[in-house]
């Protein structure tokens, strides 16, 4: 190849790679893969070093370059870069409209609302439509020069969409004025947020603990702290992301959809998610629907902005202190909330693993109080530092689950007590050992209560069993309730209970104990799977449960089988083969499942299917979470077995995808977090049809 030919080549591909960007990150153009920008990227660089000379800064190339800086340059902004002011109610937001209309006296206002991205504000400049400097906000006056590091994320451009190419969906006048406008301007800038997406953020913090560095706390601390190295290397390997909000300089925009709709077209991502509002009962029900989706955007939000949409008005409305007047961040009720951990309560597990819970100050976070969060383990109070009477931050994982993440101890007074793990259990008094567990496909050590007939462990089973009997008109206080009352001292007792038993204890009317002795009745008989699975046998979960009744076909040749045998099933280890052995081998338990059988319980001849081993998802973990419209949840546990997929419960980093139905939630949030390829119901039928 010649130079000629070379030079011809490579601006080919200058403008090929361009064009990719800007499909993948402004359009969402799913034709543009990683696999075609990596080939293509992968030809360039080869031509670039072969012929040195013809390489220039405009190169796609050119991401990542030079030495680590000794220090960031202080720059001046050349219009000052604000914050906002927050709302937490429809009340502040009326308010605040209150306010602006006093100073605007307009017949009508207009609102444009848009996710409010927890990440790092960034001002970014352009000189002839190629990237000339990039800064953070600083005290809004004088930032810090951050090009280089800004540079190494793909969704910055690093030359301007001047041409306008793919923008022919955009409304007309507005391209006719911007390409009026670019003809007379050589300098722009635009401003936005840099972003860290969830599963890049799990993805850092599982490296950060691997090496031996320090996890962060949330994305926008991931993001800002990136942002902060002097090696853009490093912030190169980070994976970031950003969103353009506003445009400075004046390019015939009238609106604040406008600015938006013009960074689009000259390259820069914006946010999917907007509305032009009418009104406030509007910008209300905007608020209210991204909250419903927050758990499924893949970066976090902490609230939505609502601006003036009209930029004449928003000019008019000037600034107050370091926030324009046109201008609110509506914020979702707080996530994280601190409180002081009153006790360290021990609760006794189902396998007798005693699991230390914080009982804590009512608080409130994200509009449910919280007095209790589990501590999991010895482990983990050691991790947190945790002491009782210490004032902690607790969090509602996924919205869902409480959990303690962080300990203030500047705010101990002394008087603050060591906890340490019980050597007994708090319930019988037998003396706890420490054991390797199994639990949510997990591995772990525990301390575990050596009674085998201890009562919390006897309640815990209760409560297992009868969830997979399906029998929900007993819930825990009331099977507590039956054991006081000396009306059971097993599982095998409930069957056997008559409304005569119920009538006559305080509370129980002659309705509620017909309902209850009804719903006992209706659940007696139970597939084989169910069953086993009821019998909450260490190690052994719904799916196992399946394989088992499958491969044995009866519960007598279950009983019956060698270790061997069971330990040659596929998917069934050795500690599960041992559990089940050692379970069948107890003459209590083989007492028990018969008492079970002469109550009346009995057993459902069910034709199950074993695993392919062959299909659309052979070897696949898969969840599934919602409610999906065309097939129940039992009908979609054996389409994904038919398909040689194994379906489990719970999501973690093996799972290979989750099905989302509709009402999807600590699942769905816990596989963007992880980064677990998530799939709509019509992809997943999709796939299981191949």
């Amino acid at each position: 190849m010649t130079k000629s030919e070379a030079q011809q080549r490579i601006n080919k591909l200058y403008e090929q790679i361009d064009d990719l960007r800007y499909r993948y990150h402004v359009l969402d153009d799913p034709s543009a893969t990683d696999e075609v920008y990596d080939s293509l990227a992968k030809e360039l660089k080869i031509l670039e070093r072969e012929f040195p000379d013809l390489a220039n800064s405009n190169s796609p190339l050119n991401r990542v370059g030079g030495k680590p800086l000794d220090k960031f340059v202080k720059v001046r902004h050349t219009a000052r870069m604000l914050s906002l002011n927050d709302a937490f109610s429809t009340e502040e937001v009326k308010e605040w409209e209150e306010r602006i209309k006093k100073l605007v006296p307009v017949q009508h206002l207009e609102y444009f609302a848009e996710l409010k991205f927890d990440g790092l504000a960034t001002s970014l400049v352009y000189e002839d439509g190629v990237f000339a400097r990039g800064a953070t906000r600083g005290d809004g006056f004088m930032g810090e020069d951050i090009t280089q590091n800004l540079k190494t994320i793909s969704a910055i451009p690093l030359k301007l969409n001047l041409e306008l190419k793919y923008t022919e969906k955009f409304p007309r006048d507005l391209k006719q004025r911007l390409a009026r406008a670019l003809s007379l301007t050589g300098r722009i800038e635009v401003r936005g947020e840099a972003i860290m997406s969830k599963h890049a953020f799990a993805t850092l913090n599982k490296e950060q603990k691997k090496t031996g560095g320090t996890e962060f706390a949330n994305p926008r601390n991931a993001a800002a702290g990136s942002l902060r190295q002097l090696d853009p290397q490093v912030v190169a390997a980070r994976k970031l992301s950003w969103h353009a909000y506003q445009l400075i300089t004046d390019l015939g925009q009238t609106t604040h959809e406008e600015e938006h709709l013009i960074c689009a077209m000259l390259g820069f991502p914006t946010d999917k998610h907007t509305q032009v509002c009418g009104t406030l009962d509007e910008v209300n029900n905007f608020r209210e629907k991204i909250l419903n989706l927050r758990q499924q955007l893949p970066y976090e939000i902490d609230g939505v902005v609502v601006q003036v949409n009209d930029r004449e008005i928003f000019k008019r409305l000037g600034v107050v202190g370091k926030a324009p007047r046109g201008a609110i961040a509506f914020k979702f009720a707080a996530k994280k909330a601190t409180t002081v951990v009153e006790e360290i309560k021990i609760q006794v597990g189902r396998q007798g693993n005693l699991t230390p819970v914080a009982v804590m100050r009512p608080v409130e976070v994200g509009g449910v109080t919280i007095t209790h969060a589990s501590l999991h383990n010895e482990d983990e109070i050691k991790r947190l530092g945790l002491k009782i009477g210490d004032t902690v931050v607790v969090q509602r994982a996924g919205d869902v689950i409480p959990q303690i993440v962080e300990v203030l101890p500047k705010m101990r007074s002394g008087k603050e007590k060591t906890f340490h793990m019980p050597t007994v259990c708090p319930v019988c008094g037998f003396k706890a050992e420490r054991q390797m567990i199994s639990e949510g496909g997990e591995k772990g050590t525990a301390l575990i209560c050596s009674n085998r007939r201890c009562p919390a462990k006897d309640l815990k089973q209760l409560e297992h069993l009868v969830n997979a009997f399906e029998i929900y008109t007993i819930g825990p206080k009331i099977l507590a309730r039956f054991k006081d009352e000396g009306l059971i001292t097993d599982a095998a007792d409930i069957f056997t209970l008559k409304k005569e038993d119920l009538v006559g204890l305080e509370r129980f009317g002659e309705k509620s104990a017909e309902n209850i002795i009804s719903s006992i009745n209706s659940h007696k008989i139970i597939n084989l799977a169910k069953f086993i699975q009821a019998l909450g046998i260490l190690h052994v979960g719904e799916e196992t449960a399946i394989d088992l009744a499958a491969h044995f076909g009866s519960l007598e040749k279950l009983k019956a089988a060698s270790f061997e045998e069971i330990d040659s099933i596929p998917n069934i280890g050795g500690a599960v083969a041992k559990s089940l052995y050692d379970y069948f081998q107890d003459k209590r338990h083989l007492d028990f499942i018969e008492r079970l059988i002469q109550a009346g319980v009995k057993l459902q001849v069910t034709s199950y299917k074993l695993p392919a081993k062959t299909g659309p998802l052979a070897g696949k973990k898969v969840v599934v979470t919602g409610m999906l419209e065309s097939m129940s949840r039992e009908e979609a546990k054996a389409a994904v077995r038919e398909a040689g997929g194994d379906w489990v419960s719970s999501v973690s980093k093996n799972t290979d995808y989750v099905v989302a139905g509709e009402s999807a939630g600590s699942k769905l949030a816990k596989a963007k977090a992880l980064g677990v390829r998530v799939l709509n119901e019509k992809q997943f039928l999709d796939i299981i049809k191949r």
